[in-house]
């Protein structure tokens, strides 16, 4: 794959801001593709967490990881940041893509009200292929949905 183009600095959406911190590359594994690495602050510049936004549709991306991935530090949890971190990188991604998947584990509620406020549209919940890295980890399910951006 072609190298990606530098990410934006001006991500923000009501109380975040993104910043870039690196860009990842392919691993040598191809169903892994290059993704953006941003985290998440406040508009006072404490750090929230991270989001990543995947470039490229494999298995990996559709049944497991997702375009979009995001985890809030413990203590900010339940303010709404993961879903405010979603918007604010929607309008980078809408430079890729119209639509993208969007995964979480079923028993992880937090997350799947996140990805419901998004608008997205619930398509399935579906059994982690054996191969898989996380299905050795012990995640055996994913919920997958489609946002459109």
């Amino acid at each position: 794959m072609a190298q990606l183009p530098p990410a934006p600095d001006d991500l923000a959406f009501a109380s975040v801001v993104l910043r870039c911190d690196r860009i990842v590359m392919a691993l040598a594994d191809p169903s892994y593709v290059p993704y953006y690495h941003f985290h998440i602050h406040n508009t006072q510049g404490a750090e929230l967490g991270h989001i990543n936004f995947r470039v490229g549709d494999t298995e990996h991306i559709r049944k497991v990881a997702g375009h979009i991935g995001y985890a809030i530090h413990s203590e900010q949890r339940g303010n709404g940041y993961a879903a405010q971190a979603c918007e604010a990188i929607r309008p980078w991604v809408r430079h890729f893509y119209d639509e993208v998947w969007i995964t979480c584990d079923p028993q992880n509620i937090a997350s799947r009200r996140t990805i419901e406020k998004l608008d997205t549209r619930y398509v399935d919940t579906i059994d982690i292929p054996e191969h898989e890295k996380q299905y050795q980890l012990g995640t055996r399910q994913k919920c997958r949905y489609r946002w459109r951006v």
